[in-house]
């Protein structure tokens, strides 16, 4: 695309559609981990079939990763993006009207089903409207997003559910979504296009045998196996082993954050100002800081201690996730939805098996969150040993080594 086609109207309106879109993406997706609490109270559900609700979304989620960003590149953003939102939002809405367990998995797992596609969709989104140069800022800005997102969605879930009941909840949050449908509908376009450009033909053989690809979800998983351990077992850590209340465990999960949303966009960044290639660099020293954080945490002394090196980890985290932006910079745009795609998935992945695995390291070690803590710790050796293998000195574009 001419570089002139993009302007700054359009950059602010899709880069702010897209943001507030997340965080409805967020507010559909984690008020379940609130609600299910009400609703398994309500249809008298055991754990093991609360852990299934959720999980039967986290199993179509992941399964879409690779589908989703196979169809952006076949049908463009736009029509991906409008057919997601649209699904997802009217399952948000059926959410409400569950009457059982059985519909509750259906309906979950078709909600998986209907937001697959977003990721990989909204990131091809924005290589559709900035240019090169400034694509990792605003991947930076939608990444912040998705933290902000869930921090909203905590809140304001339990809000709702206490003042007007976890199905009217779920109307509501359905119903915002046929808003920003709409809204999309009229102002995502990409510039200089109509919404019935031809695009080139996709071969996701080949996609699938580009090795830059399979790094990035190798860099992403051991990222993402951190982020949803952490996200799911600290909670339980501060209460159990640190004696902290219930309510202020809500407020010190905010501190981290902040902490997660300054790397994130510093890094991004940096990654825009940066040569080729040095990408790896960000991503190894957040890595390293990540690795040291978690292992001073789980000795720390006292309970400022462990915050203060919890919101290092997740500084550390922060700028890895840098590598969410690499394929909008290193790959052609025919084949960068199947690419998004694939990293995406590995992270679904590392979110499906994070949680499982550490509640059974817990139980395994009678309660001992050390190792579990451990494990973690050799998840980040994972980002920090594959970002010395990847070879990026140009984007596949500037070669003409296209990978699709």
């Amino acid at each position: 695309m001419d570089e002139s086609a993009y302007n700054k109207k359009t950059k602010t309106i899709v880069l702010v559609l897209l943001f507030l879109t997340w965080i409805v993406n967020y507010l559909d997706k984690n008020s379940m981990n609130i609600a299910i609490v009400a609703i398994s109270k309500e249809f008298q559900l055991n754990p093991t079939q609360s852990g299934m609700v959720i999980s039967s979304f986290f199993l179509a989620y992941a399964i879409m990763q690779l589908i989703g960003g196979w169809l952006t590149d076949k049908h463009g953003a736009r029509k991906v993006i409008l057919v997601s939102l649209l699904v997802w939002s009217a399952f948000t809405v059926f959410t409400g009207f569950a009457w059982s367990f059985a519909s509750l998995l259906v309906i979950r797992f078709l909600f998986g089903i209907g937001e697959g596609s977003f990721p990989s969709a909204s990131s091809v989104a924005l290589a559709e409207t900035f240019p090169k140069e400034e694509r990792a800022r605003a991947k930076g800005v939608l990444t912040s997003a998705t933290a902000i997102g869930a921090i909203v969605a905590s809140l304001l879930a339990a809000l709702m559910i206490k003042h007007v009941g976890w199905n009217v909840m779920f109307y509501f949050f359905g119903v915002l979504g046929f808003l920003f449908f709409l809204l999309l509908w009229k102002y995502l376009l990409p510039p200089g296009q109509s919404a019935q450009v031809k695009r080139p033909q996709v071969s996701m053989k080949k996609v699938l045998k580009n090795p830059l690809a399979w790094k990035l979800m190798l860099i992403y998983f051991g990222i993402s196996m951190v982020n949803w351990g952490l996200s799911s077992w600290m909670p339980s850590y501060w209460i159990n082993v640190r004696h902290i209340e219930l309510v202020k465990t809500g407020m010190i999960s905010i501190i981290p954050v902040v902490f997660s949303l300054i790397a994130i966009n510093s890094s991004s960044w940096l990654m825009d100002k940066m040569g080729a290639g040095k990408e790896k660099f960000i991503i190894a020293t957040g890595s390293l800081i990540g690795i040291i954080s978690l292992f001073l945490m789980m000795n720390a002394s006292s309970v400022t201690m462990a915050v203060t090196f919890l919101c290092l980890a997740n500084f550390g985290m922060g700028l890895s996730a840098v590598v969410l932006a690499m394929p909008l910079k290193y790959f052609s745009q025919e084949a960068m939805g199947s690419t998004v795609g694939i990293m995406y998935f590995g992270g679904q992945i590392a979110g499906t098996i994070a949680p499982t695995l550490l509640g059974y390291m817990i139980t395994l070690f009678n309660g001992s969150y050390d190792a579990a803590f451990t494990l973690l710790i050799i998840a980040l050796v994972i980002p920090l040993i594959t970002c010395f293998f990847l070879r990026l000195q140009q984007t596949q574009n500037e070669k003409g080594e296209k990978v699709a």
